[in-house]
C-alpha cells in the first residue's frame, strides 16, 4: 500500500461533516486489496471515490449500511464507492458472503490493522464488541484525488444518510455550465429518454422516472436497472454533446431545440438534432459532419467555456 502519512492532529469531528478547509491530506494514492481485485485511486482519477470506513468485527449496522449504500449508488453518477474493513482476509470473506446471500453484490477491501483510516486521520479510541476501534467513517475525494469532505459517526449506529450524501456530491460536483443546457423539468436531460438506449439499442426509448440518476447537477432517466448501472459507472460516456442542444444549430453558434428521435452516435458521442417544420438539421450534418463537429465544439466551448474546463 502507497503510503504518505499525515502529520496534523486528530480532530474527533465525531457526528459532524467537515469540509475541505478542515480536510486532512489525501496520500498521494491508494492501493487497497480483496482477494484478486486491488483498488487504485490512480485509476480512479476524474471520478469521485466515497472511502467507507467500515468497523473491525462482526456489525450488523455496518452491513445494512453497505447494503443500502449499494442498492441506491446508481442515483448518483460517477462517483466510485470503496468499503474497507480492518478485519483479517478470512473475516472478510464471511462478512462478505452474508451480503451475496442477502442479494449485495459488492467487494469488501481490507485496510490491514486500520492503517488507511490512521493516515486519514479517524478517530480511534471506539470501544467496540471488547476492542478499541476506529469510529465509523466516511471520506470523500474529488476528481483529482483530494478530500472534499468527511463524515465521523459518534457511534455504530450514527452513519451518513445517502440523501444527505447524494446532496452534498450534487452541491460539490454540479457544473457551472448547467445553465447553458438543454433541459426540461428544471434538470432533466433529453426530455426523459434514456442515454444509454442510443448506444446499445441504436433507437430512443424513454426512460422511468423510477430509474433515474443525478450527474453534475443534470437528472437522467432509463428504461432499466441495468441501464443505470451502466450510465453510473461511465456517465461521460452517454452524456450527449453540446449539453443536449441540435448539433447542426451549435456549428453555427445557436441553441435550437432537438427532436430526441433524431440522433447519430459517431466516434463514441451522441449528436442530437432538430426536426420538424423547417426540415431535418441532421441531413445538412450529414453532408460535413467532419468540419461541423469541429466548429461546433468552438462554439460550444464560446458558449460554455466552464463546462469544457471542468470536464477535463
Amino acid at each position: 500500500m502507497t503510503k504518505t502519512l499525515c502529520v496534523l492532529p486528530v480532530v474527533p469531528l465525531l457526528g459532524l461533516l467537515s469540509v475541505a478547509g478542515n480536510a486532512v491530506a489525501a496520500p498521494n494514492d491508494i492501493s487497497v486489496s480483496s482477494g484478486t481485485r486491488t483498488f487504485r485511486l490512480s485509476e480512479a482519477r476524474g471520478k469521485y471515490v466515497a472511502l467507507h470506513f467500515l468497523l473491525k468485527t462482526d456489525c450488523p449496522y455496518c452491513q445494512m449500511y453497505v447494503a443500502e449504500t449499494v442498492r441506491r449508488a446508481p442515483e448518483v453518477a460517477g462517483v466510485v464507492h470503496v468499503f474497507l474493513k480492518p478485519d483479517s482476509e478470512e473475516e472478510i470473506k464471511t462478512w462478505s458472503d452474508k451480503l451475496q446471500q442477502a442479494g449485495i453484490a459488492v467487494t469488501i477491501y481490507r485496510d490491514p490493522d486500520a492503517k488507511l483510516a490512521a493516515e486519514f486521520n479517524i478517530p480511534d479510541g471506539y470501544a467496540f464488541h471488547g476492542q478499541s476501534v476506529h469510529y465509523p467513517a466516511l471520506v470523500l475525494l474529488d476528481p483529482d484525488g483530494q478530500e472534499a469532505f468527511r463524515y465521523v459517526g459518534k457511534d455504530n449506529t450514527d452513519r451518513l444518510p445517502f440523501d444527505r450524501l447524494a446532496r452534498k456530491i450534487a452541491e460539490l460536483s454540479t457544473y457551472a455550465a448547467i445553465a447553458q443546457y438543454n433541459l426540461s423539468e428544471g434538470t432533466l436531460a433529453l426530455e426523459g429518454h434514456d442515454p444509454v438506449a442510443y448506444f446499445e439499442s441504436g433507437k430512443p426509448q424513454p426512460g422511468k422516472p423510477e430509474f433515474t440518476s443525478r450527474y453534475r447537477g443534470v437528472t437522467y432517466r432509463f428504461t432499466s436497472s441495468d441501464s443505470r448501472v451502466k450510465f453510473a459507472d461511465n456517465p461521460e460516456k452517454y452524456a450527449p454533446a453540446y449539453g443536449g442542444w441540435c448539433a447542426t444549430a451549435m456549428a453555427e453558434g445557436r441553441r435550437v431545440e432537438i427532436d430526441p428521435g433524431n440522433f447519430k452516435v459517431t466516434n463514441g458521442r451522441l449528436f442530437l438534432f432538430y426536426k420538424g417544420w423547417l426540415g431535418d438539421a441532421r441531413k445538412e450534418w450529414n453532408k460535413d459532419e467532419e468540419n461541423l463537429t469541429a466548429r461546433a465544439d468552438e462554439h460550444w466551448r464560446k458558449t460554455a467555456p466552464a463546462d469544457t474546463n471542468e470536464r477535463r
